[in-house]
């Protein structure tokens, strides 16, 4: 059935493609004239200097439509092609007045016309006072990637970097903080274009950085053999605000807001004559109430019967201290040569303080008063939580459980990076060399206690725990990349990159025997070292041959990898090395300046991640457990992508279908030990997987006070599975880092485990809406994430809505008040279903409640900003 409506939605797609190329200016059957080359020069009329970056946008006379646009190159430059003969040009820049070239003279006959030294002067009304032709959306789409501009987005203004992603087209951000491309987790998330310390190991990393410090989120869902191969499902890269205006300018935010949050961003820049400074800083302080619940339902032993049912009411409150700061200059050797050198440090200090209650009954002590969920596998139905407690029978509560949790997480990450970059006889002829060293370390400190109440027992029994968990990683990359046209239209590329990375984690926990001594509990305590060398090199050509542009690479990346964990119980070395080969093509066809098509292939690899492979416990609930897993092996994915962008006057639609065949999937998978009655949720490698769907953006501003925008990714996920290897790889686990000394089958009788491959449809959503009223932008964006099949069982679908409200203030609008309230109705939380053999698992969390910020900005020296479109239609097979 998924198949069907999948088809049905391809075909639909196909249909309104083909049916707009016959409609198409210059479309096949239809022949029209070949494009005019626009060229000219912008440049300040104080300084006499090239304007970079300023908005070019050519219109037809005739109905005002958009025939071409673009920005101009470093030195003011610009080259444009647009149909038609009757055409006029409108000229923007920040801060500077707008100029209209009206009619643009073209001689007959002639296809290239050049409109020599456009002069712009400074503007001395305030560009919001300004009417602009063709605002910059949100996000700007090109066949290659989605430019997600931070700016624009009122509800993410005094959030996090996670809350900016959870809002980017094709992106989502689960309960628990991990990022998600399209479905799948395979993702690279890098900070202005190279992997950082600031993101963490995980994703938590995330959460430190404030979104006010980020400028934009460039999202590449099919990359080419220039980019890093790490990333099944594509990559993400966070840019940094930087300015390179002359003089002094920056902006300063302060935000506060419930739950108890506050913080202060400054981005600010001075430049004068070959130098340039930036500094970037940060700090905020963010609570965040969550909590959740935590059913199960098993059959304790085939051989007594026994069946027990378990409730667990859990609550976190958490509160944190995050400071960044980025310090750099750039120093202009020359217009084009440059030196940049940069400084990150950043520092984090966080609490926790949770709750577990846990209820046991057993039907022992008479009937618990509820079915048994375990029988009826195909029932997804939920219990209510809230209303068990009038359900259950209260005579078969035999034990009741608080568990507490104090933790403190601290940790710094400093980043040294230093780059040069030269530009040889053009912009497309360039060489870039960067160096990069982070340091790392964290520390969690953890107590525990314990009280547990049997009551059928003689007395209580009291628990204290510590566990601590200590980090720490270095990190140092090479990259250099060279770029050479060979002539009008074709180039070639190549480069190198190498990385050494070292990572050791100290884990250790214990129990109190007496007033004055704690002792290790046996099978937690570990030391673990993970090292990882790449080296890595590619080669890219690229031609143009009128309307089609292709471009073909390979990449090739050794990898050596080792684990080595040592413990009390001996000591396990995992090591390993790769030689993949990752090719890569991209072909675009240009119908015309407003609408292009792009046909693409990438070979991508997902490497385990460091906690994917460290065999580290967590501890805070000891009956149910996660654990890393040091056997995984890397993901290989193929993936195929056809897409189309098209731009009416006011209307722009983003559309891509895409394809991936995955080998060797990494799936969590949870068994469960009927003897200590605790289970155990692994990451390993299933099977293969197979990955396709459409991918659909739509911008509209339907007035001058309303603009629309709405992005769909609707996918199937089909997962094959052999059961039985999946069973081994799980008992691979138990007896390389377990110690499990039985066979096959007194693994199969201790342990219930259970896996089924899936076909499933599901989908994400995203509707945002941006009114202007009275001088304020109102925004309303509504988020859905749909309902999934996994391999044990189902995750139930997750909707939420944010608000934004923003006004400028001051005689010159230098003040910006922005109001912004995330999941209004609270209902951002993860419940699922999972299913084993005589075992069921009902869940539900959720990560931060509601939450509502306030954040004042003010620019010196600088405008608000706001700019002119581009449509970029190169892509990675574009022009050249």
């Amino acid at each position: 059935m998924y198949k069907d409506i999948f088809w049905t939605l391809v075909l639909l797609f196909l249909t309104i493609q083909l049916t707009e190329a016959q409609q198409r200016p210059g479309g096949k059957g239809q022949g029209g004239p070949p494009p005019m080359t626009i060229t000219g020069t912008v440049t300040d009329g104080n300084s006499g200097q090239g304007l970079e970056f300023a908005t070019i946008s050519i219109f037809s006379k005739e109905g005002d439509e958009i025939r071409g646009g673009g920005l101009t190159e470093e030195n003011g430059s610009f080259s444009i092609e647009a149909k038609g003969r009757k055409l006029y040009a409108v000229i923007e820049f920040l801060s500077y007045e707008s100029k209209i070239i009206d009619p643009i003279e073209i001689e007959k006959g002639v296809r290239t016309v050049d409109l020599g030294s456009i002069i712009l002067e400074p503007s001395s009304v305030e560009l919001a006072d300004v009417e602009i032709t063709a605002e910059r959306s949100e996000t700007t789409f090109s066949l290659d990637k989605k430019i997600f501009t931070v700016g624009k987005d009122l509800s993410n203004r005094g959030g996090s970097a996670e809350d900016i992603l959870d809002n980017v087209p094709s992106v989502a951000v689960d309960i628990e903080g991990t990022v998600s491309l399209r479905g799948s987790e395979g993702v690279r998330i890098l900070i202005d274009g190279k992997p950082s310390g600031l993101i963490g190991n995980g994703t938590n990393g995330l959460r430190s950085i404030p979104s006010n410090l980020i400028e934009q989120v460039e999202v590449i869902t099919n990359p080419s053999a220039r980019y890093e191969a790490e990333g099944s499902a594509g990559i993400i890269n966070i840019v940094l605000k930087k300015d390179q205006g002359h003089g002094f300018n920056g902006a300063i935010d302060v935000t506060g807001g419930v739950p108890a949050t506050g913080g202060v961003t400054a981005n600010l820049n001075y430049r004068k004559g070959p130098l340039n400074w930036f500094v970037n800083y940060g700090v905020n302080y963010r609570t965040g109430p969550g909590g959740g619940y935590n059913i199960q339902d098993r059959l304790l032993s085939d051989q007594s019967g026994s069946r027990q049912f378990t409730t667990l009411d859990r609550n976190i409150d958490r509160s944190g201290f995050n400071s960044n700061v980025r310090v750099g200059a750039d120093y202009f050797l020359s217009d084009k040569e440059q030196i940049t050198g940069a400084f990150v440090y950043s520092y984090r200090d966080r609490d926790s303080e949770s709750t577990l209650l846990y209820n046991d009954y057993s039907d022992e002590f008479g009937d618990i008063g509820l079915e048994p969920q375990w029988i009826d596998t195909t029932n997804q139905e939920f219990l209510d939580f809230d209303n068990l407690v009038n359900v259950l029978n209260p005579a078969t509560l035999f034990r009741e459980t608080l568990r507490t949790d104090n933790e403190r997480e601290f940790g710094n990450n400093q980043e040294y990076n230093l780059s040069y970059r030269k530009e040889y006889d053009s912009r497309q002829h360039d060489l870039n060399i960067s160096l990069q060293y982070r340091v790392k370390s964290e520390t969690e400190d953890n107590n525990f206690g314990e009280d547990i109440v049997e009551n059928f027992s003689a007395g209580d029994t009291e628990l204290e725990q510590i566990a601590l968990n200590e980090e720490s990683e270095t990190n140092l990359v090479f990259q250099a990349d060279y770029v050479n046209p060979l002539g009008k239209d074709h180039k070639w590329e190549a480069g190198v990159r190498g990385s050494i990375r070292r990572i050791l984690t100290d884990f250790i926990v214990q129990e109190r025997i007496d007033e004055n001594a704690f002792e290790v509990i046996p099978g937690f305590q570990n030391i673990f070292n993970y090292d990882e060398d790449i080296a890595a090199g590619y080669f890219i050509y690229g031609n143009k041959k009128g309307n089609i542009s292709y471009q073909a690479g390979l990449r090739a990346e050794y990898s050596i990898i080792n684990t080595l964990l040592t413990s009390p119980e001996g000591r396990s070395e995992n090591p390993r090395t790769f030689l993949n080969l990752f090719p890569s093509g991209h072909i675009s066809f240009h119908f015309n300046e407003t609408d292009a098509i792009q046909l693409s292939y990438s070979r991508r690899i997902r490497r385990p991640r460091f906690w994917t492979l460290n065999p580290f416990y967590t501890y805070q609930d000891r009956r149910n457990f996660f654990s890393g897993n040091p056997n995984l092996n890397p993901e290989l994915t193929d993936a195929y992508e056809l897409g189309n962008i098209k731009y009416w006057n006011k209307f722009s639609l983003s559309t891509a279908l895409f394809y991936r065949r995955t080998i060797n999937p990494t799936q969590r998978v949870l068994s469960v030990d009927r003897e200590d009655l605790t289970t155990l949720r692994i990451p390993i490698n299933i099977g293969a997987s197979n990955d396709y769907g459409l991918d659909l953006s739509i911008n509209y501003p339907a007035a001058k006070w309303l603009r629309l925008s709405m992005s769909t990714d609707i996918f199937v996920r089909e997962q094959t599975l052999n059961r039985d290897e999946a069973v081994d790889a799980v008992f691979l686990f138990y007896q390389s880092v377990r110690n499990f000394s039985g066979d096959l089958e007194a693994f199969n009788n201790r342990f219930s485990f259970n896996a089924n491959g899936i076909s499933n449809l599901t989908w994400n959503s995203r509707l945002t809406a941006r009114f202007t009223v009275a001088g304020s932008d109102i925004q309303i964006r509504g988020n859905y994430r749909g309902p999934t099949e996994t391999t044990q069982g189902f995750a139930q679908g997750i909707a939420s809505l944010n608000l934004g409200w923003s006004k400028d203030f001051l005689p010159n609008k230098n003040l910006t008040l922005t109001l912004s309230v995330r999941d209004v109705f609270n209902s951002r939380r993860r419940t699922d279903l999972l299913f084993l053999e005589n075992f069921y698992q009902q869940s539900s969390f959720q990560w931060r409640a509601r939450s509502t910020t306030l954040t004042a900005s003010y620019r010196i020296n600088q405008k608000k900003k706001r700019g002119g479109g581009s449509r970029d239609f190169g892509g990675e097979g574009g022009e050249f």
